[in-house]
C-alpha cells in the first residue's frame, strides 16, 4: 500500500522579519509549502516563522509550530494550525531538522545557525536564500556547514518560490 504521508517542509530563520523583502519571501515560502500539499514545520513563534504561517494559513494549508515552551506563551504567532509544547526552549532547535524531510533557511542567528548544523548532520537537503542576510546568505555562499563530508546538500535560491521547488525536488 503506496504512504499517504505528506512531504514536511521545515522553515528556519529570524525571530524578528529584518525587512519587506524577507517577509514577501517567506509569506511565499508558506504559500508555496501549501499549494504543493506539504506541510510547514516551524519553531512556532514570530518573524520568519509567523510570515511562512500566514502564507500557509493564506493557501488552506497546515502548519506545525515546534514551541520552546507551551502553547500559551505570548510569542507564538496565530496562524499555526497544529501547535507542539515542548518547554526545551532552545533545545527544541533539533527538532524541526528531525522533523522535516527538508529545511529552508531565510536569515538567522545563533538559533538558525544550530538548525542548519543539524539539518547537515542529518544530511537533510538545505536550501538557503542568498538575498537575505544572515545565516543562510553565508552557509550559501560557502557551500558546506563544516570540513565534514555529508551527503546533504545545500542548495541556494533568491526567491521563495524557488526555494520550495528547490527543496521538494531534492526531497
Amino acid at each position: 500500500m503506496e504512504s499517504k504521508r505528506k512531504v514536511q517542509i521545515g522553515i528556519i530563520g529570524d525571530s524578528k522579519i529584518r525587512n519587506k523583502n524577507q517577509y514577501e519571501i517567506c509569506y511565499e515560502i508558506g504559500k508555496e509549502v501549501a499549494l504543493a500539499d506539504a506541510i510547514l514545520i516551524c519553531g512556532g513563534r514570530g518573524g520568519v516563522m509567523a510570515a511562512a504561517c500566514k502564507g500557509v494559513y493564506d493557501a488552506g494549508g497546515i502548519s506545525v509550530g515546534i514551541l520552546p515552551e507551551d502553547e500559551n506563551d505570548p510569542e507564538v504567532n496565530e496562524y499555526i494550525t497544529v501547535r507542539i509544547p515542548t518547554f526545551l526552549h532552545w533545545a527544541r532547535n533539533v527538532l524541526v531538522p528531525l522533523a522535516s524531510d527538508g529545511v529552508i533557511a531565510c536569515g538567522g542567528g545563533a538559533g538558525t545557525l544550530s538548525e542548519l548544523a543539524f539539518t547537515w548532520m542529518r544530511e537533510k537537503p538545505l536550501v538557503c536564500i542568498n538575498s537575505v542576510s544572515g545565516w543562510s546568505r553565508e552557509i550559501s555562499e560557502r557551500g558546506y556547514i563544516d570540513h565534514r563530508s555529508s551527503k546533504g546538500q545545500i542548495l541556494t535560491a533568491k526567491t521563495g518560490s524557488e526555494a520550495v521547488m528547490k527543496v521538494l525536488e531534492a526531497i
